[in-house]
């Protein structure tokens, strides 16, 4: 009976991975655009997760009772004893469960301390990232811990989606609309130049790779390490469709994606053997595409689809992809002839050597700002991010504490702020009101409070610990965290994230 019902999970959890893998980035309604995108696919999301979480936690409490009423009063006593002994020994060994449930834990008081009502249950309009949302997310999380098992085709699926994704957005690019998602639009509007594919806008997607290009690459790097050809050919092709629209969708966040997790990529690959050469592939790939797609992009005449202010219009004219490609093949071909000595020492110094550029690029881009005014930097990141910490500091002991309530960030600041969260008066965002910082820890630090964010912080410190052998989970810890230094949570990055953090803890779990 028991084994029945174990089985019996891990298809309902199977089901709800594939849908939040598959279905979800895919998931459109025809003939609506990109009119309440977001909406469908918080719904969609929602209602898939009551339903597989809510049968799951009936089938255990049916198993509960039934275990229950086996036991005599006295052996239920004793097990009561001796299960509350090992509390403290099961949270040290159970460390990133503990810390997902704390932060679950969290958001549920307060929601319930919280004096914006409904809105730190559902969550702001177009938005819903409230306690409900929150609370989704651990039990994605707990289930994925449990009941995810053997998911790899599963990934795989996942993987596959991402890749549509992509191609569905690099055609538009091209000026093809195969899902009528633009129509309407004309080349200048806001919408033509932001929207793309099935995800929304440019840093939704950028959201959305932060958590699937880790998945990515580390199933391109198992079918390399394990010799199978004809998969890595495939998941090397799906990478570099991938990578090639982060370079194109306009936010300098899709580009910090496809940096920090191609370094990382390639530290975790170093030990291994003939893993480097692979990746290195695949890097002259996407350096082609990115030649040939922009030239064809030029003579098409949907150059101007792409992003005015952003680096992608710098990306698709370049004329450097080609040295670059070929610079990439001749390292390839010196790697592979060198013995394994030297290829170490030569690996080392080409990853320190990447971290040096990265560095000078930082100096250089921090030096390029002095002298200019912080709240205007990143399409006035800075002042949201100087209003939220404004905004922390005005609250009383209760709001630095516990927080205002999850996604109650725009609320609370129209309360303690003049003007509240209005950055512009002018231009397509005049008079919108923004619902985060676009920073994932001060919107945390303002909705959770400091308990709050602290249990957010453990959950990646946790996971870093325990998981420091898993390169997809380095990876997406690395990438995500970096990612959320300048973006926010949304139904189409994070539940992804605490998924995939849930088949990490699983396969961490068969390890040992």
């Amino acid at each position: 009976m028991e084994n029945r019902r174990e089985e019996f999970l891990k298809t309902v959890c199977q089901i709800y991975m594939a849908a939040v893998l598959v279905v979800l980035p895919l998931y459109y309604i025809p003939g609506n655009g990109y009119d309440k995108l977001g909406d469908s696919k918080y719904y969609l999301y929602r209602n898939i997760s009551l339903i597989c979480m809510g049968i799951c936690l009936a089938v255990q409490i049916i198993a509960v009772v039934r275990s229950c009423r086996m036991e005599n009063s006295s052996s239920s006593g004793m097990y009561m004893r001796k299960t509350g002994g090992k509390i403290i020994r099961w949270c040290r060994e159970h460390s990133v469960v503990t810390a997902v449930c704390l932060y679950g834990f969290c958001a549920l008081l307060s929601a319930i301390c919280s004096s914006y009502g409904r809105t730190a249950w559902a969550g702001e309009r177009e938005w819903y990232m409230g306690a409900v949302t929150i609370c989704l997310m651990v039990g994605g999380f707990l289930m994925a811990a449990d009941y995810s098992g053997q998911c790899i085709r599963i990934l795989y699926l996942g993987e596959a989606a991402s890749v549509i994704v992509a191609l569905i957005g690099l055609f538009q690019k091209l000026g093809y609309d195969p899902l009528g998602l633009l129509k309407g639009y004309v080349v200048g509007d806001w919408e033509y130049t932001h929207m793309l594919s099935t995800l929304g806008n440019n840093n939704w997607l950028s959201g959305y790779y932060s958590v699937m290009l880790p998945l990515s690459l580390s199933l391109f790097c198992k079918a390399a390490e394990e010799g199978r050809r004809a998969a890595s050919i495939l998941l090397g092709g799906g990478n570099v469709l991938v990578v090639m629209m982060l370079f194109l969708q306009g936010s300098d966040g899709g580009v910090m994606v496809v940096c920090v997790t191609l370094w990382i990529c390639f530290w975790s690959s170093r030990k291994k053997n003939g893993l480097w050469e692979p990746l290195l592939v695949l890097l002259s790939g996407a350096c082609v595409g990115m030649l040939l797609w922009g030239k064809v992009m030029q003579s098409r005449g949907t150059y101007d689809i792409l992003l005015q202010d952003g680096i992608a219009r710098k990306m698709a004219v370049w004329q450097g992809w080609f040295l670059l490609a070929v610079v990439c093949l001749l390292f390839c071909g010196i790697h592979y002839a060198l013995p394994e000595k030297k290829k170490r020492a030569l690996q080392i110094g080409a990853l320190c050597g990447s971290l040096l550029l990265a560095a000078g690029v930082i100096i250089w881009y921090i030096l390029k700002l002095q002298g200019s005014d912080f709240a205007e930097w990143g399409n006035r990141r800075g002042m949201l991010w100087q209003m939220a910490w404004q905004g922390f500091c005005r609250g009383d002991l209760k709001h630095k504490l516990l927080g205002v309530g999850p996604d109650c960030f725009a609320a609370y600041l129209e309360q303690v702020l003049p003007g509240g969260t209005v950055l512009f008066d002018k231009g397509y965002f005049a008079g919108s009101i923004f619902t985060n910082a676009h920073n994932e820890w001060l919107t945390t630090l303002i909705n959770l409070g400091v308990l709050g964010t602290a249990a957010y912080a453990a959950v990646f410190l946790t996971a870093l610990r325990k998981y420091r052998r898993n390169s997809m989970a380095i990876m997406l810890l690395f990438t995500y965290g970096m990612h959320s230094l300048i973006s926010f949570q949304q139904v189409l990055n994070t539940p992804f994230f605490f998924l995939l953090l849930g088949v990490c803890e699983a396969e961490q779990r068969m390890n040992q």
